[in-house]
């Protein structure tokens, strides 16, 4: 077995929570390794829909709210950083964000998160609800359905996988090494610290962060966490590349700087079945065209699938073991949105005991019980 000798941190998932954190205490000039999994990993990161999304998360709890809202104000600095560091361009876009509801019925569900997010009295907080006419005149090829949308000056999105490969890169050139196919199989305490072992690979840190998606739980447990995630299948559609026609950036319908279409995504509660179904994207298919008639005119070339990684409540866990000292678990479903949080508050609590306020509401500990 290859010892690769010692690191300040030792990061497990190459995902997008991981990268953004090793490339946040790689900045602070700390020892990082990251250990990814292989390609039989189940990689949320690689099938997100790409939103950096603030309006309707945290409407149950202000401090997902604001934890949010400050990771979207900050999403401009990482995207300069990512594309100083590693050439990538995430193609990150603001303004006019858009949930469009196309019966009464969504609009009274939205209408009251709107509402709940009012509450919390956020600072520049400018979510609404707008009716048909003004949504219209934002979005001239909105279909007739259309009764209402909410809306944000804050919400944009991205291109996912460049932001996967650009965190990864970025991680690199500030320092850390990053290890693929390299799925973790034991961690183990010794000599005052932790080491962690994959088949060929071994090394050894005083601080463990576990960000491995789905396999959060198993390599969780040993360190006094409860079960913290679990999966729900989300689908998506890919339209062929069509001149550029979205005004507004929607969370059910994007275009991409390359043309295309995304349209997304279901919630389905499968287990671990990723695989695609048509019934799900039929679904998704007789819905877009609600939203926008023109798109019955457009091919679907692809379609994919992927699993999310949620907790029961859907807010963020960042925890330090109760048992361990020096073992952290971060996961969370919102790894794009999130990203300059990964990169700066957490990184910086892992490195240097800097808790955010915010993470009051993210312990491991609320699952406890259930």
């Amino acid at each position: 077995m290859e010892d690769l000798g010692i690191f300040d941190v030792i990061v497990i998932g190459g995902g997008l929570v991981g990268t953004a954190a090793a490339l946040g205490m790689a900045s602070d000039r700390a020892r990082v390794l990251i250990f990814d999994g292989d390609d039989g990993s189940f990689r949320a990161s690689r099938g997100n829909f790409g939103l950096v999304w603030a309006q309707s998360k945290g409407a149950n709890n202000r401090d997902y709210a604001t934890w949010t809202r400050r990771a979207v104000a900050d999403w401009p600095m990482l995207e300069q950083e990512v594309k100083a560091l590693s050439g990538v361009d995430t193609a990150h876009k603001m303004g006019n964000g858009v949930h469009i509801c196309l019966d009464e019925s969504e609009h009274l569900t939205r209408a009251r998160m709107v509402e709940k997010m009012a509450a919390h009295g956020l600072p520049h907080d400018d979510t609404r609800m707008i009716d048909a006419s003004e949504l219209r005149a934002m979005f001239p090829g909105v279909g007739p359905d259309a009764v209402s949308a909410s809306t944000s000056s804050v919400d944009g999105a991205c291109h996912s996988l460049a932001l996967y490969r650009g965190l990864a890169a970025s991680a690199q050139a500030a320092g850390a090494r990053l290890e693929p196919n390299a799925k973790v199989r034991a961690i183990k305490t010794e000599k005052g610290g932790y080491t962690v072992r994959t088949d060929t690979q071994s090394a050894h840190a005083d601080r463990i962060l576990i960000a491995a998606g789905l396999a959060t739980n198993d390599l969780a447990k040993p360190f006094g966490f409860p079960k913290l995630v679990h999966p729900q299948k989300g689908q998506i559609l890919v339209t062929e590349r069509v001149a550029q026609t979205l005004p507004v950036i929607s969370s059910q319908i994007r275009q991409t700087p390359e043309g295309t279409i995304l349209i997304g995504d279901t919630k389905e509660d499968t287990g671990l079945d990723d695989s695609s179904s048509t019934a799900g994207l039929h679904k998704l298919a007789q819905r877009a065209v609600r939203i926008m008639p023109a798109l019955a005119s457009v091919r679907i070339v692809r379609s994919w699938a992927a699993l999310r990684v949620l907790t029961a409540d859907g807010n963020p866990v960042y925890d330090e073991s109760p048992t361990h000292k020096g073992v952290y678990v971060a996961t969370t479903h919102s790894g794009v949105t999130l990203a300059p949080a990964h990169r700066g508050p957490l990184a910086q609590w892992i490195l240097n005991g800097q808790r955010p306020p915010e993470f009051r509401s993210f312990t491991a500990g609320r699952f406890t019980q259930q």
